[in-house]
């Protein structure tokens, strides 16, 4: 399962995807755009090794790809979608690649917020100051102190 030729969406793979994935015509809510598409796109990535930013125009925005399968990732649709079609070696194989490619994402972001942590609690000792959060406590948030405008809450030092 090396070359793109295998990481191909086939009439038949689709056929067996359809009914699971989400955002279909009879499905509550937001109705995803054109799901064959988003899944070749996601083919082409894993398939291919490439950055999102190299995703051909053929397949849409980059952006919109990128976080349809991070939001995808995060919810385990990708390790479902792979358990359920188990039966299928080729689907599944090619499932698998993308639930791996997912976990790649999933371990690069959770180091990334690490590290962040790591280097603010490391900045008094080098005689910084940690960077001030954007975030009240709810003591200092109180109906009150907001009265028509909630502008006081971007503006106050």
């Amino acid at each position: 399962m090396d070359d793109l030729d295998d990481m191909d969406l086939r009439e038949e793979h689709w056929q067996k995807l359809k009914p699971l994935l989400l955002g279909g015509d009879a499905d509550p809510g937001a109705t995803g755009r054109d799901n064959r598409l988003f899944l070749r796109a996601i083919f082409w990535v894993v398939g291919n090794g490439r950055k999102w930013s190299a995703l051909p125009k053929e397949f849409g925005r980059w952006q919109t790809a990128y976080v349809r399968f991070m939001r995808w990732n995060q919810a385990g649709i990708w390790r479902r979608l792979a358990d359920e079609l188990a039966d299928d070696l080729d689907l599944h194989g090619m499932l698998g690649r993308i639930v791996a490619f997912g976990d790649t994402y999933t371990r690069r972001a959770t180091q990334r917020l690490k590290n962040k942590g790591s280097r603010d609690a490391c900045l008094p000792m080098l005689g910084k100051k940690p960077r001030a959060k954007l975030r009240a406590s709810s003591d200092e948030v109180k109906l009150e102190n907001i009265g028509s405008s909630w502008m006081w809450l971007l503006t106050r030092k």
